[in-house]
C-alpha cells in the first residue's frame, strides 16, 4: 500500500497527491466498514471491490514516487533506508500497541493467559510479515469476528516490490529508461498470457498490485515523453482503455488507464486539492489504524448505534489518531532520512535535533524512554522465558528461607528478599534491574551524542544496549546482568570524574545507583574497588567525602547481608567448570563411536559423582548444554553440590588429570570456553592497542610539523571513542573506528 513512503520531490507541496492518498485511504476505511458489518463491499464498476480499487491507486503512487527517489539518488543504502524510515516505525508501533494495550484492554481472557497466550506473542510476527490476524479473546463476538488488522496483508506485497524495483537497480537495468521500459512490457505481457486474456482470479493479490506499481514506474520513466502535453496522453489512453473495455478487457483497460490518470492528477496543483497536506500526512496512518479501530468500535456500539454511526464515528477518531501518528512518530522518523552528499553540504541539522544534541536532559529522557520501551517489549514478549535455572534457584532460595541456595552473594540474597520475598512476584526485581540498567544506557549514549561520537552511539546502542545477550540478562533473575552493566556505568562515571578531577552531581547520582551491584552483586566485584580507590586519591578532599558518603552506606549494607546470611557451602569456580564438563563427558556419541558409547571419564569420578546414591542415568537427565545449574539447583536433580568434599576433590582431580584429555575436542567446543577464547582475545586486544598507542607517542615528536593537517583530517573523519580505562592518555583505551 504505501505510496506513502516516497520522498518528497520538491514540488510537493504544490501538488494533489496528498488528497489523492487521503481518499484513497478513506475508502479503504469505507470499504472494510461494509465488510466488517457482514455487508457486501461496493465496487467499481465490477471490476475490483472499493478498498482493493483505493490499494491498486496506493501502488500506482507508489511506483511512480519510489522510482523518482532511486533516479533522484541512485545509492542502495540511502534507498533502503529511506523505505525503511517510511514503512516500519508506524508500523511496528501499531502491531505492539495492538497486540498489548487494544488486545489486552479489549480480550475476553484473564490477562494473565492473554499476554501469556501464544497467539499474542504469535501476532508480533507480522513485524517481520508473519501476516497474523487474530488475538486470543478479541472480537470474537463481532460481526467479522476474530480479525484485528486486515490491512496489514499488503504491506509485504509493497516490500517486495521495493526490493525488486532495488535489485533491478543493483544490476544496472534502471540506468537505461529503455531497457527498464523494455522490461516493464515484458512482465505485464507475461501476466497477461500467463492468466488468461482479462485476468483471471490468480491475477488478483500480488499480481495486480505489482503490475500497477510497474506501471506507475513506467509512467515516471516515460515522464520526459507525456509531460509537455499530459492533457493529450491522458485522453488518447482513455480512447484506448475504452476501446478495450468495448472488447472485454476491462482488467486491461483499468491497468492501462488508472496510472496515468491518477499520476497526472496528482502531479496537479489544484487550489482545493493541493491544501490537503498543510496539516501533514495521515493517509498512512489511516490505512494501519482503521481496521481495528473500526472493529472496536463495532465491539462497543454495535447495534444499538447503526451503519452511519458506526462510519462516521470510526472516520473521525481515525484520522485524529493517524494525525497524532504522523507528527509524533512518522514526520519525526522521516527526519532521519539520508540527505545526498551534495545536499549535505551547508546544510545544518535540524533545529529539534540540535536542542537535543545540545541538551543534556532532553537527550538521556529520550533514551531513557526508548531503551525502556524496548525493554518492557523484551519482556512482555518473551515473558517467561526470560527465566532460567538460576532464576528458579534464586526464588527457591528466597521461598525456602535459605534451606536452598543459589551460591550467589550474601548482598544478591537480600536484594531479592527484599523486592521478591514480600509480594513473591519475580516481575519486581528484575523491573528494578531492567530499569538500572536502561539508566546505566541512556547515560552513556547521551554523552556519546554530546561528544558527537556518532559512529560509537549506533554501535553501542544497537551492540551493546539493545543486543540480545545484554536484554536477556538484564531481564532474568541472574546476577550477572546487573553486575555487568553496573560495572559499566560505575567504571564509566569513575572515568569521568577522573578526568574532570571532580564528582559532578549526575556522577554522584550514577555512582550511588550502579556501585552496590559492581561491588557486591558477584563474589568477585570487589577488585572493582580498587578504581573507587584509585579515584579517591586522585579527588579533591570535598569530592573525597561525596565518594565515602556514596560508598559507606552499601558497604554497611553487604557487611550487614554477609553477617545475616551465612553460605552453607560455597561454590567457587573449579568445581563447577569440573563438574559441569565431567557430566557433559558422559553424553553418548552418535552411531556407537568412541568405544561403543562408554562414558570416556575414569571410573574413580563415576564412583565420586554417583556417592550420594544418584544413577548415572538420573544425573545425566539434568544434564543442559546451556547451564550447569540443573546440576545444583532443580529440586529433582540430583543436587550435585552437596557431595562430600573427598567427592570433589576427587571429580577435580580425576578432571584435570584423566577426563579432560580423553575429551580434548568435546572441552574445546564446549560453551564455558567462550568465555577464555574471549578473556585471550580481549587481553591480545587491548595489548595491540596500548602498543598502537605507544608507537603513536613514540612518532609524536616527528609530527608536530603536520599538527594542523591532523586536526583538519580528524574533523573529517569524526571523533574518535575509546571503550577502556587508561587514565595516563586521557581516553578510554579501544578504539573503535
Amino acid at each position: 500500500m504505501n505510496a506513502l513512503s516516497a520522498q518528497n520531490a520538491p514540488a510537493h507541496q504544490a501538488n494533489n497527491f496528498d488528497a489523492i492518498r487521503m481518499v484513497a485511504a478513506l475508502s479503504v476505511l469505507i470499504s472494510h466498514h461494509f465488510a466488517l458489518l457482514g455487508q457486501f463491499e461496493p465496487s467499481v464498476l465490477q471490476i475490483n471491490t472499493l478498498g482493493g480499487f483505493a490499494v491498486l491507486i496506493f501502488f500506482a503512487i507508489s511506483g511512480y514516487l519510489v522510482t523518482a527517489s532511486w533516479y533522484n539518488d541512485p545509492n542502495l543504502l540511502r534507498f533502503a533506508q529511506r523505505r525503511a524510515l517510511r514503512i516500519f516505525p508506524a508500523y511496528i508501533a501499531v502491531i505492539i500497541l495492538t497486540a498489548y494495550v487494544l488486545g489486552s484492554f479489549l480480550t475476553s481472557l484473564p490477562l494473565g493467559d492473554y499476554l501469556s497466550h501464544k497467539l499474542t506473542f504469535a501476532y508480533l510476527s507480522n513485524i517481520w510479515m508473519g501476516l497474523i490476524s487474530a488475538l486470543p479473546g478479541v472480537f470474537e463476538k463481532n460481526p467479522y469476528p476474530v480479525a484485528v488488522n486486515g490491512s496489514l496483508w499488503t504491506i509485504p506485497y509493497e516490500i517486495k516490490c521495493y526490493i525488486a524495483l532495488a535489485c533491478a537497480a543493483a544490476v544496472g537495468l534502471l540506468r537505461r529508461r529503455l531497457l527498464w521500459l523494455s522490461l516493464i512490457t515484458i512482465t505485464l505481457l507475461w501476466y497477461q498470457i500467463r492468466f488468461g486474456p482479462d485476468f483471471h482470479q490468480d491475477w488478483k493479490h500480488f499480481r495486480e498490485m505489482a503490475a500497477y506499481f510497474l506501471a506507475g514506474s513506467a509512467v515516471f520513466t516515460l515522464q520526459p515523453l507525456w509531460s509537455k502535453r499530459p492533457a493529450l496522453y491522458l485522453g488518447l489512453l482513455i480512447v484506448a482503455g475504452l476501446s478495450l473495455w468495448h472488447s472485454g478487457l476491462r482488467y486491461i483497460s483499468f491497468l492501462l488507464v488508472v496510472p496515468y490518470a491518477v499520476i497526472y492528477l496528482g502531479t496537479r496543483s489544484t487550489p482545493i486539492l493541493r491544501g490537503f497536506g498543510r496539516w501533514g500526512d495521515p493517509s498512512y496512518g489511516i490505512y494501519l489504524i482503521a481496521f481495528p479501530t473500526q472493529q472496536t468500535i463495532i465491539h462497543f456500539l454495535w447495534p444499538s448505534v447503526g451503519s452511519a454511526g458506526i462510519l462516521a464515528l470510526s472516520i473521525l477518531v481515525t484520522t485524529i489518531l493517524a494525525y497524532a501518528s504522523w507528527h509524533g512518530l512518522e514526520k519525526v522518523a522521516m527526519k532521519f532520512k539520508p540527505r545526498r552528499p551534495s545536499e549535505q553540504r551547508g546544510v545544518s541539522a535540524p533545529k529539534f535535533l540540535m536542542r537535543f544534541l545540545e541538551n543534556g536532559s532532553y537527550r538521556f529522557a529520550f533514551l531513557l524512554l526508548l531503551l525502556g520501551a524496548c525493554y518492557i517489549t523484551w519482556l512482555i514478549a518473551c515473558w517467561p522465558g526470560v527465566l532460567g535455572q538460576d532464576s528458579l534457584a534464586t526464588m527457591l532460595e528466597v521461598e525456602t528461607n535459605r534451606e536452598a541456595q543459589a551460591g550467589k552473594p550474601a548482598f544478591w540474597y537480600l536484594y531479592n528478599l527484599l523486592l521478591y520475598g514480600p509480594w513473591r512476584l519475580v516481575e519486581v526485581p528484575i523491573l528494578v534491574q531492567s530499569l538500572i540498567s536502561v539508566i546505566v544506557s541512556a547515560r552513556i549514549l547521551s554523552w556519546m551524542l554530546e561528544q558527537r561520537h556518532f559512529k560509537s552511539f549506533w554501535y553501542c546502542l544497537f551492540f551493546v544496549a539493545l543486543a540480545p545477550s545484554v536484554l536477556y540478562y538484564s531481564a532474568a533473575l541472574y546476577s550477572d546482568g546487573i553486575y555487568t552493566m553496573s560495572m559499566m556505568g560505575m567504571l564509566f562515571e569513575v572515568w569521568i570524574c577522573y578526568r574532570a578531577r571532580r564528582i559532578n552531581s549526575v556522577s554522584a547520582i550514577m555512582l550511588a545507583i550502579t556501585l552496590p551491584f559492581a561491588l557486591f552483586a558477584r563474589p568477585n566485584g570487589l577488585i572493582n574497588a580498587v578504581a573507587l580507590i584509585a579515584l579517591f586519591f586522585a579527588l579533591p578532599k570535598l569530592d573525597r567525602w561525596k565518594l565515602v558518603g556514596m560508598a559507606l552506606p552499601w558497604l554497611l549494607v553487604a557487611l550487614y547481608a554477609n553477617s545475616q546470611f551465612k553460605h552453607r557451602a560455597p561454590i567457587g569456580s573449579i568445581f563447577p567448570l569440573a563438574l559441569y564438563e565431567t557430566v557433559g563427558f558422559m553424553e553418548h556419541r552418535p552411531m556407537g563411536l568412541w568405544e561403543h558409547n562408554k562414558p570416556r571419564i575414569s571410573p574413580k569420578s563415576v564412583e565420586a559423582l554417583t556417592s550420594n546414591g544418584k544413577t548415572l542415568e538420573h544425573i545425566s537427565k539434568f544434564y543442559d548444554h546451556y547451564y550447569w545449574d540443573p546440576l545444583i539447583f532443580n529440586p529433582a536433580g540430583p543436587a550435585l553440590l552437596y557431595l562430600s568434599k573427598e567427592a570433589k576433590t576427587t571429580i577435580i582431580r580425576e578432571f584435570f588429570k584423566y577426563n579432560l584429555w580423553h575429551n580434548f575436542p568435546a572441552f574445546a567446543a564446549s560453551r564455558v570456553n567462550i568465555f577464555l577464547y574471549s578473556a585471550l582475545a580481549n587481553g591480545e586486544f587491548r595489548h595491540q592497542t596500548q602498543r598502537n598507542i605507544s608507537c603513536r607517542k613514540r612518532s609524536h615528536s616527528r609530527k608536530r610539523n603536520s599538527e594542523v593537517l591532523g586536526r583538519t583530517r580528524n574533523s573529517c573523519f569524526g571523533i574518535t571513542s575509546h571503550l577502556s580505562i587508561a587514565p595516563c592518555s586521557g581516553h578510554l583505551g579501544l578504539d573503535f573506528f
